[in-house]
């Protein structure tokens, strides 16, 4: 058989389907060479021919399927392209035609309820709390690119507390803010790369550092397990192929055995793209291979800011935030923190977060040990403590009265509990500082 004759085949839907091998197109599509890079693998002219022929075949259902097929294999806009789109679709299930059309209607399941939310476009309300507050307990945050020219995504899952982070919101919230951060967030930035780099960004792709300092064995539990799971299981489904490469820092001797267990919860391609590191010089000198160090914030070897300070800045919501911080008070009887030093041109913000159907009052004094504002915490609810409908709902927030809490000075945070002793409640109080 001649190049000229010379076809593939491909069953779409069942149905058999000629390629023209030779066409123009096919032409540009195809591998000029027996090797392939792995980044290449799966990639416009690097096709083989059953790449080739499932790409087609999937093609032509896409222009055969439904709106709602469409903007699910589009998710990111059709700024990335119909070609590449398809591409990291297929590449997700090895170019099986048959498996990669299971996955697209997984996806559209999957994302049904947040599709019909538009994708939760306002953060805080999806989290029900201030996404200033959400950041301090789960910093995580975007910076540059990295020289591949995927955007840079740090975060850092080590200083995780659960029960910090049950106080301000819960495992909805969490989902809801992380279909806002992929859709909205990490959206606008791969749309932002294609609009500053052209044809030349053609894989909507994150390079992540996570950053595990912190991490201790004992805070791997139940919870944060699960919001793994669920997190990922919303990746590997509804945004596939959107991982360039993962580097994990400051990892602790311990989680090699976690790592075995959160493995099970990737796919074998994104496995492939992670690196883990113990040792920071080390760490830093891949980074520095992969990330330009304008890019790469100080605490891990780079030239741009500490993380802390951009993440802060990035989160503020345009409110000028100078700093914030807060502090898990778990009670049986009465605790403070403080003091709280304003200069001063600042002033203080103070909010308190429970679930505790318990109760705390809470007090805050000046340096003269005048009560300047006051308040009262307490979740209110007709559900069970542990029942599903109470895991549902959302933490009590309350916000104490500012007026008063302005610099110059220092200030003390008192709680008293409502309950006997034989009790303990947790409170989260969230201080924010802003100019005056």
């Amino acid at each position: 058989m001649t190049k000229k004759q010379s076809k593939g085949t491909v069953a779409a839907v069942g149905v058999p389907m000629e390629v023209d091998l030779d066409s123009p197109e096919a032409g540009q599509f195809l591998a000029k060479m027996k090797s392939v890079e792995p980044e290449d693998w799966g990639t416009p002219g690097h096709f083989t021919e059953e790449q080739y022929a499932a790409f087609v075949a999937l093609r032509e259902e896409l222009s055969k399927r439904g709106p709602e097929f469409r903007e699910t294999v589009m998710c990111f806009g059709e700024e990335e392209g119909e070609t590449y789109a398809l591409c990291r679709w297929l590449r997700a299930r090895k170019f099986n035609l048959s498996d990669t059309l299971v996955l697209i209607d997984e996806a559209k399941e999957e994302r049904h309820e947040a599709f019909k939310a538009n994708f939760y476009p306002d953060p805080s309300a999806a989290l029900g709390a201030p996404v200033s507050t959400y950041i301090e307990l789960y910093p995580q945050f975007y910076n540059g690119h990295a020289k591949n020219g995927a955007p840079l995504y740090i975060s850092k899952p080590g200083v995780i507390n659960t029960n910090s982070m049950e106080c301000v919101t819960n495992l909805d919230g969490i989902l809801n803010y992380h279909w806002h951060v992929m859709h909205h967030d990490f959206g606008n930035r791969l749309r932002e790369r294609k609009s500053q780099m052209g044809d030349r960004f053609t894989k909507f792709a994150c390079f992540c550092i996570l950053d595990l300092s912190g991490l201790s064995a004992s805070s791997i539990n139940r919870s944060v397990m699960n919001i793994i799971k669920v997190q990922s299981k919303i990746d590997n489904t509804c945004y596939v192929e959107t991982l360039s490469k993962m580097i994990l820092v400051n990892a602790p001797v311990f989680f090699s055995a976690s790592w075995k267990i959160i493995k099970g919860f990737l796919d074998k391609r994104t496995q492939n793209k992670i690196e883990i590191f113990s040792s920071k010089t080390k760490a830093t000198a891949r980074l520095l291979e992969l990330v330009d160090a304008e890019y790469l914030p100080k605490d891990y070897g780079g030239d741009a800011e500490d993380s802390h300070k951009i993440y802060m800045r990035q989160n503020s919501s345009g409110s000028g935030l100078l700093r914030q911080d807060v502090q898990l008070m778990t009670l049986r009887s009465h605790d403070s923190y403080g003091p709280i030093t304003l200069g001063a041109n600042e002033r203080m913000e103070v909010s308190i977060f429970t679930k505790s159907e318990i109760g705390a009052s809470f007090k805050v004094t000046n340096d003269a040990k005048v009560a300047i504002a006051s308040g009262e915490a307490v979740h209110k609810t007709q559900a069970k403590a542990g029942t599903e409908e109470f895991e549902k709902e959302l933490p009590t927030n309350i916000q104490l009265d500012s007026s008063g809490l302005v610099g110059p000075g220092s200030f003390k945070i008192r709680a008293d509990s409502k309950g006997s002793r034989m009790y303990s409640s947790n409170y989260l109080i969230s201080m924010r500082v802003l100019p005056k």
